[in-house]
């Protein structure tokens, strides 16, 4: 259950370009806004049908980690924010890029705040992905930002839920209702100026703002039940089901044509990818054991 789980919210990770698509022309900080809103509201609901209650008493016990996920809230809406500019945008390419980079970011973050050391393996991987990085600086005269900025964005989220040892629901609660007071303020300050699409808009729009909610949260919850009951290595190699799937919607779906800069830039971080899925640790171990 727990790697179908994993699975299945990398695959509806990668194909939410699909459902942003039909989104109106709506201004991105409204959108992110109504995100938080219906996500505070489709939690409350949860936590109301099956009896739950936030763990205040527990919560004042551990200030610390109460602070690592009201942290963890801004930084997720940072690239929520990103990641939709790049969808509205018709810039599918940028979110599979920075999906690609964010394994790479990983273990960055592993190596300087837990501690662990790299397998040559994982030193070559992380070559072949600078390598690729390296060559778009050379050819465009600038790096990726965006790409490089969202994914670093995700893994320092994924960094400080590694430490919060709290249930999903209630840490994804914390989350947005700590960024609630702002989006409702935006959403009543651009309502007051008469441009709010919620209102201005008709049901389908609508709709559509508050299905974002959903769309988003439920990825994010199937991922956290999936990391309870799976190894934590088969769940990051099923990660790469996310960046490809936003690969292939961008170049066969969204029609959108990468050029021969970008092209090697993807081969070199594909490059990196692979040699770190390869398990070369068991063609040592066979050919150790391999008789003369």
């Amino acid at each position: 259950m727990g790697t179908g789980g994993a699975a299945l919210s990398f695959a509806l990770w990668g194909l939410l370009p699909l459902y942003y698509q039909f989104m109106p022309e709506v201004n991105m900080w409204e959108l992110l806004s109504h995100r938080v809103l219906w996500s505070v509201v489709l939690l409350a609901l949860l936590f109301a049908l099956f009896g739950q209650r936030l763990p205040w008493e527990r919560l004042r016990q551990e200030p610390r980690k109460l602070c690592l996920i009201l942290l963890a809230g801004p930084i997720m809406s940072v690239s929520w924010c990103m990641f939709t500019w790049c969808l509205t945008t018709g810039q599918v390419l940028a979110t599979s890029l920075a999906f690609f980079m964010t394994p790479l970011f990983n273990i960055a973050f592993a190596v300087l705040f837990l501690g662990e050391r790299l397998t040559p393996q994982k030193h070559l991987a992380v070559a072949l992905a600078l390598a690729g990085l390296a060559y778009m600086l050379f050819s465009y005269g600038q790096l990726p930002w965006f790409s490089l900025i969202m994914g670093a964005n995700f893994a320092l989220y994924g960094l400080l839920k590694k430490k919060v040892h709290y249930e999903a629901s209630t840490s994804l609660y914390l989350e947005s209702l700590v960024q609630l007071p702002l989006a409702l303020l935006f959403i009543g300050w651009i309502t007051w100026q008469g441009q709010g699409t919620f209102i201005q808009g008709d049901w389908g729009d609508r709709l559509l703002l508050m299905g974002s909610a959903p769309a988003t949260l439920l990825p994010v919850g199937l991922f956290c039940y999936a990391v309870l009951r799976t190894r934590m290595s088969t769940v990051g190699l099923l990660q790469y089901i996310e960046p490809t799937l936003a690969f292939l919607l961008a170049i066969f779906w969204f029609k959108e044509l990468p050029d021969p800069v970008k092209m090697v830039g993807f081969a070199f971080v594909w490059a990196g990818l692979l040699v770190s899925l390869l398990p070369l640790h068991k063609l040592r171990r066979g050919k150790r054991y391999a008789p003369e």
